[in-house]
């Protein structure tokens, strides 16, 4: 698995020329050949305040876990990644801030799969994010591959007030994958459940674009607000031991529904 540094989300969609050269350019980089497809894919991290979305981010970029983050900032960061020998140029959008109407129609606009996070220890968390999966519903058709649902903070089990078996039953209601994990505690679980969601996505979803071009299909970046750029190590050893597997299984893995 290789990464690259990341960008600010304040830069707008490239155009196709530019987007080519710098497809090149980071192909150049990471070592591949000129005919390698590397595919763009939007994934926006969704929830409400407190649920872990910039732990959660910031995790699976640097492998770090930091507790504290200002939670008024959002932020999109640009990561190289290689699934199954597909390469990717991933953007994460992490939000913040309350989930209003106005912000959530930008957000639905942007994102390919929509992550959306609750906190196993908070219920009113839980009920959030049924309603930001509904709304998304509301105005998009997508299938169990592009939303997602995951609980977090798996290691506070004696706070815990969202049953596992709450959250299997509402992913199943709303056609979405599920998983439950613990951020602070591995960073191998936060790897994964990336891993599988893109995997789940790929699979479903297969590139037709044309060798050696970035995908740029995507509505205008949405209007967010001031953003701290972060940063990650230019490339790290490949992550290996997954496999691929049901895409609702507990834990890390999906969980059946």
């Amino acid at each position: 698995m290789q990464y690259l540094q990341t960008n600010s989300e304040g830069q707008h969609s490239l155009d196709k020329d530019s987007a080519s050269r710098q497809a090149m350019k980071q192909r150049r980089k990471l070592g591949y050949s000129n005919q390698v497809n590397l595919r763009n894919i939007r994934i926006a991290v969704m929830g409400q305040d407190g649920v872990g979305k910039t732990a959660l981010t910031v995790r699976f970029l640097t492998k770090r876990f930091i507790g504290e983050y200002d939670q008024t900032l959002e932020t999109t960061n640009r990561h190289h990644i290689d699934v199954d020998g597909e390469y990717v140029a991933l953007d994460i959008l992490d939000t913040a801030g309350k989930n209003s109407e106005e912000k959530l129609e930008n957000i639905i606009g942007y994102a390919d799969i929509f992550l959306v996070l609750y906190s196993i220890t908070d219920r009113t968390s839980f009920q959030e994010a049924g309603k930001i999966v509904k709304y998304i519903r509301r105005y998009r058709t997508l299938d169990s591959s592009s939303i997602i649902i995951a609980g977090t903070k798996r290691d506070l089990e004696h706070f815990r007030s969202v049953r596992e078996t709450d959250g299997s039953r509402l992913t199943y209601s709303l056609n979405c994958g599920f998983f439950e994990i613990s951020i602070s505690e591995s960073f191998a679980e936060t790897v994964n459940m990336f891993n599988e969601i893109l995997r789940q996505y790929l699979n479903a979803h297969p590139s037709q674009d044309p060798a050696g071009t970035i995908t740029t299909a995507h509505s205008p970046t949405p209007m967010i607000s001031p953003h701290k750029e972060m940063k990650s190590p230019s490339s790290w050893a490949k992550v290996k031991g997954l496999k691929t597997m049901p895409f609702r299984r507990k834990s890390t893995q999906a969980v059946a529904c």
